[in-house]
């Protein structure tokens, strides 16, 4: 570094000095050299401009540190309490009765959760019960009342888990409940179904079409339709080949 700096300034040195014999040539009128300072002054001004030129250091990049994960809240800790006890009512419902289904009875259930108010689900394929009551203590399902009556305060029945539903008079007798079955497939399709028709617009389509492959059973396609239009879908109609969701609107 040092030795550059001193052949800095000998260029310097030496373009000041023939500087200098240039001006006292021009005044003696030496042009021989006169022309000899111009190239020296050249040439000493070319080593400077190149001793002083500086090189440009690579930086490397760092690496950068990962975010830090934040510490979950209380909204977090009652969002995992609320999944824990849909996915407990899930496995309860299923170890009584496999092929059942269900839903809130209310649409402010977890609101009721959160209070320790008593809670109901709705059920289909359930061997005949249409609601039950659900027993939560401390964020946690103890116990799931069955009745038959839906429309009823829940009965304290006791259910055997391995009594056959035939012994139930109602079994047979009870229609299937397709509201539910659309109910349960609209909440499961609808960010995809909003996802088909932005793309669909955005392609310049009129329809999305829902074939017979993708839905569930046919008679249940008339309660979809109707689930669809609850979720502000509103022009949907059905179809001999599936469910058409008009997008003119």
């Amino acid at each position: 570094m040092k030795n550059k700096e001193w052949k800095k300034h000998v260029a310097f040195e030496a373009l000041v000095l023939l500087a200098v014999v240039l001006v006292l040539t021009f005044v003696c009128r030496l042009w021989p050299l006169i022309l000899l300072a111009i190239v020296g002054i050249i040439i000493a001004a070319l080593r400077l401009l190149f001793l002083s030129s500086n090189k440009v250091e690579v930086v490397k990049p760092m690496l950068a540190l990962p975010a830090p994960k934040e510490e979950p809240n209380e909204r977090d800790v009652r969002d995992m309490a609320y999944a824990v006890i849909m996915n407990r009512i899930t496995l309860m419902v299923t170890g009584s009765f496999p092929d059942a289904r269900w839903i809130w009875a209310e649409p402010d259930a977890r609101r009721r959760i959160e209070n320790g108010e008593d809670v109901y689900i709705l059920l289909n394929r359930a061997g005949g019960y249409r609601k039950a009551k659900v027993r939560i203590d401390n964020l946690q399902v103890q116990e799931i009342v069955y009745s038959f009556d839906s429309q009823d305060e829940p009965e304290d029945i006791p259910v055997d888990p391995t009594e056959d539903d035939t012994d139930s008079p109602d079994t047979n007798d009870q229609p299937e409940n397709f509201e539910l079955i659309a109910y349960e497939w609209v909440e499961t399709h609808i960010i995809e179904l909003n996802d088909r028709c932005n793309e669909a617009i955005g392609e310049g389509k009129n329809v999305v079409i829902l074939t017979a492959e993708e839905l569930p059973d046919p008679k249940s396609w008339e309660a979809i339709c109707a689930e669809l239009i609850r979720a502000e879908l509103t022009d949907v109609v059905c179809g001999p080949e599936g469910i058409i969701i008009n997008l003119t609107q």
